[in-house]
């Protein structure tokens, strides 16, 4: 009797279809790791940055806090000053967040910068791994790679928020239907980078789902008010206008580095015209086209998991600040759709194209080439093709009935 025989052919198909778009989208981010360890003394890199990039302001942040001078923390003058007291000379570094950080900022630095960055990557990347585990596509790979995908690892580098942010989101979405009060909680701290949540209300107010909306504001206010409490009335005020206008000053970010980075239409245009309508309308329009289609994912029957990926990847075109390491849950959003059996071959090309955009992005863009916007409104419109072709919500399945583990 013949024994059946596996084709080991298709198999190893299988395996570089799904393991090749990985390895091309930690490349760039593996060299970077690489320019940093090499060219770097005792973690500081030529007077310009240090290990662990954008977390050195989160614990100088918590420095400066702590040595009760809350009122400086967004005077970039004197924060690049006493940034320089710790580290020496370093780049163009200012503390961007809102006061909401100032706790967390203290917290970490309590310990030494090494020890603290390593415990802050570890325990927001922990984090998000448990909230992506019923996000993750079932059986399709271990849920850990959740910290291994372009952008993640762009956040790695970057030492940023991506983790948390990316973590307080996708809990947010989880419980929006069973538990809308709880939603509205983990909507509300996302806080700490408001500008990522832009779209949530939005969407909140025309599924009427006042519970969470309620809940969301009702945070927001007692953390503004215990922050202001704490800190003072005026932190609040100089973020608005101080950290918040030098961080607007960023979308024209020039042939600067971090502009590489950036998400953005409008400031992947000022790369290429001195012409900021052009590159500002073209941004509104894509960003008009994505609230629109939004709009109408959340006036359907669109399940709530499939409703939370659209509106994760249309954040990214309506901001016209935003940066690749911001991306971690669009980068769900294309491997669910990756691995959606019912997803047309056109549609996982797409996915593995927004999956890849941190990193091919950023190659593309000292070109002047616009690639990171364009690939992900290239997975937005795949999304929005297979979600609004679900068969749930065709017949008119209720939100959520879907589970996220539906691809």
């Amino acid at each position: 009797m013949q024994l059946p025989t596996r084709d080991r052919s298709t198999s190893l198909t299988a395996a570089l279809g799904r393991w090749s778009p990985w390895v091309v989208g930690s490349a760039l981010s593996m060299l970077l790791f690489w320019v940093d360890f090499t060219h770097s003394t005792g973690g500081k890199l030529e007077d310009k940055a240090f290990w662990g990039r954008d977390f050195v302001n989160l614990w100088a942040g918590g420095h400066l806090l702590r040595a009760g001078r809350a009122e400086a923390i967004y005077d970039v003058a004197a924060y690049r000053e006493y940034l320089a007291a710790l580290f020496g000379p370093m780049g163009g570094h200012n503390y961007s967040y809102p006061p909401v950080t100032f706790p967390i900022a203290q917290l970490f630095s309590l310990l030494p910068y090494w020890l603290a960055l390593i415990l802050w990557l570890g325990s927001t990347g922990a984090l998000f791994v448990w909230a992506t585990r019923r996000w993750w596509p079932s059986g399709w790979s271990p849920v850990w790679l959740a910290v291994l995908t372009p952008a993640a690892l762009m956040n790695i580098w970057a030492g940023h928020y991506g983790f948390l942010v990316g973590a307080l989101f996708l809990l947010g979405w989880e419980r929006l239907d069973a538990r809308p009060w709880q939603a509205g909680l983990f909507f509300g701290l996302m806080l700490v980078k408001p500008h990522l949540a832009i779209l949530v209300p939005l969407v909140l107010l025309i599924k009427d789902e006042w519970k969470a909306l309620l809940s969301g504001a009702l945070t927001v206010l007692a953390l503004i008010a215990a922050t202001s409490a704490a800190y003072g009335w005026d932190t609040w005020y100089h973020f608005l206008f101080g950290a918040g206008t030098v961080q607007a000053g960023l979308i024209d970010a020039g042939t600067s580095f971090y502009g590489y980075m950036s998400t953005s239409l409008a400031t992947a245009l000022l790369r290429l015209t001195d012409n900021p309508d052009l590159a500002f309308g073209a941004q509104m329009l894509l960003g008009i086209v994505a609230v629109a289609m939004v709009v109408v994912a959340a006036r359907g029957k669109l399940p709530t998991a499939d409703l939370a990926m659209l509106v994760a990847t249309a954040t990214f075109l309506v901001l016209p600040y935003a940066f690749n390491y911001d991306l971690t849950v669009v980068m769900i959003a294309a491997v669910r759709l990756w691995a959606d059996s019912r997803a047309t071959r056109v549609e996982r090309a797409l996915a593995i194209t927004g999956f890849l955009s941190p990193q091919i992005g950023m190659l593309l863009a000292p070109l002047g080439i616009p690639a990171t916007p364009l690939m992900l409104a290239a997975l937005f419109a795949a999304q929005f093709n297979r979600a609004l072709g679900n068969p749930a919500a065709a017949r008119g399945a209720p939100a959520g009935a879907t589970s996220m583990h539906s691809t």
